[in-house]
């Protein structure tokens, strides 16, 4: 299983906004890191905790539509097709967000699920 650290995760949920504030600040709630890959983040403005998810291994073998969808991302940057999923977060019940790195130009940015929202 890849890991990742905490301090990379709550870097890269810096550039996403909270569902409830909007705001742009998060941190790892440490007494929920097991090793099992499953998270809670929490905004530090106004405390909202969401599940986060970085086992993605297991997430890949037991999704079989998500391999396609990231196949068909687009770089923000070079717009080459095709990224590797890091780690998601599921910001609200209608919103759950891959943050991804291009296969390409290695750029690392957030990228909206279509695949997960409930309604």
């Amino acid at each position: 299983m890849v890991t990742i650290t905490q301090q990379e995760v709550e870097r890269r949920l810096n550039t996403v906004q909270c569902a409830i504030c909007k705001q742009s600040s998060f941190a790892i709630d440490e007494r929920s890191m097991g090793t099992d890959g499953d998270w809670r983040g929490i905004c530090k403005k106004c405390f909202y905790t969401f599940p986060l998810y970085t086992d993605m291994e297991f997430y890949l073998r037991t999704q079989p539509d998500v391999p396609f969808h990231l196949k068909e991302i687009s770089c923000t940057t070079c717009n080459h097709r095709g990224v590797d999923l890091d780690f998601r977060a599921t910001l609200s019940v209608r919103e759950s967000i891959y943050f991804v790195t291009c296969k390409g130009c290695k750029r690392q940015f957030p990228e909206k699920s279509s695949l997960e929202a409930f309604e």
